[in-house]
C-alpha cells in the first residue's frame, strides 16, 4: 500500500456501515449514489482489497472489512478527541470527559467530585455511564469513555489498559429491616436466600460468588440480575430480597430506618481501580477530573 486512505474515505466507511448501504449513506452525508461508491472504490484501492460485497440480501463487509472497520472507528475516535484536547488547552473553560463506573461512586463521591470539576472546567461536558467495569471495557477499547472505575479480578483481559489502584472499599449483605435473615452472622445461614446482585460475571462479584455457595439458593432459584440501583432497592425492600453492596451505600436515598446491615464481616474488602487506554493519552480534561477522582477517593471515610 503506497498511501494511506483519506479521512473523508473514512468517514464516508464508517456512515456506509452504519445506515447498512449506500443509498442511505448518501442520503446520511448529502451527497450522490455515485459519489459515495467512487469514494468507497478509492478507498478499497487504497488498500489493496475489497471492503463490502454486495447481494440481492444487501451489502456485507468482508473478512478485511470488518478488520478495517475497527481499526477505523478507533482511528476517528482518536480524531476527534485530539481536536477536542486542543479545544481544551486553547479554551481551558471547555471540554469534556467520557467516563464509566458503578453506583457506588455515584452514591458516595462524584456529587462532590462533579462540583470540584465544574470549578475549574464551568463549560464542560461531562457524560456519565453506570454499570459493572465488565460493561463497560468495550466502550472504553473503543474509546468512548476516557476512563473507568471498578474492581477487575481474574479474567479480565488488561494488557492494552492501564490500571491504576484507586481505593478500597469493605462490602457487607443488605435486607430490609424485619428481614427473617436480618439477625443472621455467619454466610451459612444466609442459605437458601434469595439474591439479587449486578449483572456481571467478573470481577468482586464474582469472586464472591465462587466463594460462597448460598447463591445458588437450596431451592434452585439463581440470583436476579440487575445494574440498575433503584431496582434492586426495591427488591430488596419489597420481595425480602438480600443483596451484597459497599457498606458506604447502606443508607442511599433515605432508607436507612428501612434497611439494615448484616452483622456479617467475613467478605473481603473490594479492589477499586481506574483504568485507561495504554495507546491513547488522556485529553486535558480527562487528566484534571482523574486528579480530582483520586483526592475524592483518598478522603472519603468507604466505611
Amino acid at each position: 500500500m503506497r498511501y494511506l486512505p483519506k479521512l473523508q474515505q473514512l468517514k464516508v466507511f464508517q456512515q456506509v456501515i452504519r445506515s447498512g448501504s449506500i443509498r442511505g449513506a448518501a442520503r446520511a452525508m448529502n451527497q450522490s449514489q455515485p459519489a459515495v461508491s467512487r469514494t468507497l472504490r478509492e478507498l478499497e484501492q487504497t488498500l489493496e482489497t475489497q471492503l463490502i460485497v454486495r447481494g440481492n440480501q444487501g451489502m456485507a463487509l468482508t473478512e478485511t472489512g470488518r478488520a478495517f472497520a475497527q481499526r477505523m472507528q478507533f482511528i476517528l475516535e482518536e480524531l476527534e478527541r485530539a481536536a477536542d484536547e486542543i479545544r481544551q488547552i486553547n479554551q481551558y473553560s471547555q471540554g469534556s470527559v467520557a467516563i464509566g463506573f458503578s453506583s457506588l461512586l455515584a452514591l458516595t463521591v462524584f456529587p462532590a467530585l462533579n462540583e470540584a470539576f465544574k470549578t475549574q472546567f464551568p463549560q464542560s461536558k461531562l457524560l456519565i455511564k453506570e454499570g459493572q467495569l465488565s460493561t463497560l471495557l468495550p466502550a472504553l477499547r473503543e474509546g468512548k469513555l476516557d476512563f473507568a472505575v471498578g474492581t477487575a479480578g481474574p479474567g479480565f483481559p488488561l494488557e492494552d489498559l492501564v490500571r491504576e489502584p484507586l481505593f478500597s472499599a469493605p462490602f457487607g449483605v443488605i435486607a430490609r429491616q424485619g428481614h427473617p435473615l436480618a439477625g443472621a452472622t455467619t454466610l451459612e445461614e444466609l442459605q437458601g436466600a434469595r439474591w439479587v446482585l449486578p449483572e456481571t460475571d467478573m470481577g468482586y462479584y464474582q469472586q464472591i460468588q465462587l466463594s460462597m455457595n448460598s447463591f445458588n439458593a437450596s431451592a434452585g432459584e439463581t440470583p436476579v440480575r440487575t445494574d440498575s440501583v433503584v431496582c434492586g432497592l426495591n427488591m430488596v425492600l419489597q420481595s425480602d430480597y438480600l443483596t451484597i453492596v459497599a457498606k458506604a451505600m447502606r443508607a442511599p436515598f433515605g432508607l436507612q430506618e428501612r434497611l439494615c446491615l448484616l452483622n456479617i464481616d467475613t467478605l473481603p474488602e473490594a479492589e477499586y481501580c481506574v483504568l485507561y487506554s495504554q495507546k491513547s493519552p488522556l485529553t486535558f480534561a480527562a487528566r484534571r477530573f482523574l486528579d480530582l477522582l483520586r483526592s475524592q477517593c483518598q478522603s472519603y471515610r468507604w466505611s
